[in-house]
């Protein structure tokens, strides 16, 4: 007989810690493999049947439903947790897809039922002033970008707003748009959800954002799960422009439905990145009915040689800063930075990812030469 049913939604963390202290766990490939287990009839003796598996506590995890068969999914309450091969207590599960969600609540009384849902960290005011305050410190030529981010982040102070807010980040690559969504995040003390779109180029891109079987990876399954209320869609432009209308619900309001899961979305921070450098060209070929979707659309400028300079500075001294004691002295005079002060004034690195990158592995060199691992 089931005694409780305790459903978690959310970050995957409160779900492990819900369940780390419990004794006589079971999971739910256990429970499938001895429902499937055959049982052996020896001819001229009478069967025995096998008493039902005891399961204290069945604990089922998010990825778990991926490895289960389409049998188990449809009817997963007699199927599984009321097969007569098992006798089962407690029941944890976390995240399940919506057919056995609904199919759960249908088969069970609500008294045995307990729902949890991650409690996601509100927006204050003391957020946004941090925000605003480090931002140019951490985001080098950007100024106004801030200002407009946040008045639109305002809103979310409002609890009964149910939109997230939409933010498209317009501009050439690496000059601060990811940077941008993670100072954002950092300051809210959380960790983002980000989501590579430029990864979805493949044939399975339309199971990924529309769903597919429920044991497949997906942007619902994903989104799901999070722990931060920031999610950067990355690339937003790389994805096939006939998916885009998966994202309108969750624009307007707050709510992302494909075939396995409804996401609530709502209250989150939402940002786009594009390579477009205007408004026209980023509503010519995103389409108007998602570019018309987005609260704020945040252009950003290219990055002037003194700010580059400035950028070129910052990251050779958190370089050197790194280095143990024994590789400071090695390298205690070097020609790096200037080197790259003199490519930046002469038009050098439009790419500001890429001078970073470029003046580490530069310092790196130094040492090297300097170590007679490789000739000077």
């Amino acid at each position: 007989m089931i005694e409780k049913i305790e459903i978690y939604w959310g970050a995957d963390r409160d779900f492990e810690s819900a369940t780390e202290l419990l004794e006589n766990v079971y999971f739910l490939t256990d429970v499938i493999a001895h429902i499937n287990k055959t049982d052996i009839q020896i001819s001229g003796i009478p069967s025995s049947q096998e008493a039902p598996m005891e399961v204290e506590n069945l604990i089922i995890h998010t990825d778990d439903y991926g490895g289960i068969k389409e049998w188990a999914v449809l009817g997963f309450s007699n199927n599984v947790l009321l097969h007569l091969k098992v006798n089962i207590k407690n029941i944890w599960l976390c995240n399940p897809p919506d057919k056995i969600y609904k199919d759960i609540i249908r088969t069970f009384e609500n008294a045995i039922i307990h729902e949890h849902k991650h409690e996601y960290k509100a927006i204050t005011i003391e957020d946004m002033k941090r925000i605003a305050e480090g931002f140019n410190k951490a985001v080098i030529g950007q100024p106004h970008v801030i200002k407009q981010a946040l008045s639109s982040i305002y809103t979310l102070k409002s609890i009964k707003r149910k939109r997230p807010v939409t933010l498209l980040f317009l501009g050439d690559s690496g000059i601060g748009k990811t940077e941008t969504a993670k100072y954002i995040s950092e300051c809210l003390g959380s960790n983002m959800v980000r989501i590579q779109f430029s990864m979805q180029q493949t044939n399975s891109a339309y199971q990924y954002i529309f769903g597919a079987e429920h044991g497949e990876d997906s942007l619902a399954r994903e989104l799901i799960r999070r722990s931060s209320n920031v999610i950067l869609l990355d690339e937003f432009d790389k994805v096939v422009p006939s998916f885009y209308n998966a994202f309108y619900q969750m624009f307007d309001e707050g709510v992302f439905v494909d075939s396995n899961y409804s996401v609530d979305v709502s209250q989150c921070i939402i940002i786009c990145t594009t390579n477009y450098r205007t408004e026209e060209e980023a509503e010519k070929n995103l389409g108007t009915p998602i570019y018309s979707r987005f609260s704020k659309v945040v252009i950003f400028k290219p990055i002037s040689i003194e700010d580059k300079l400035t950028i070129a500075s910052n990251r050779y001294a958190e370089v050197i800063d790194s280095l143990d004691d024994e590789d400071k002295a090695l390298i205690e005079s070097n020609g790096v930075l200037p080197f790259f002060e003199k490519a930046i004034r002469e038009g050098s690195y439009p790419n500001m990812r890429m001078l970073r990158n470029d003046i580490e592995d530069a310092v790196n060199l130094e040492i090297l030469k300097a170590r007679g691992i490789i000739p000077s």
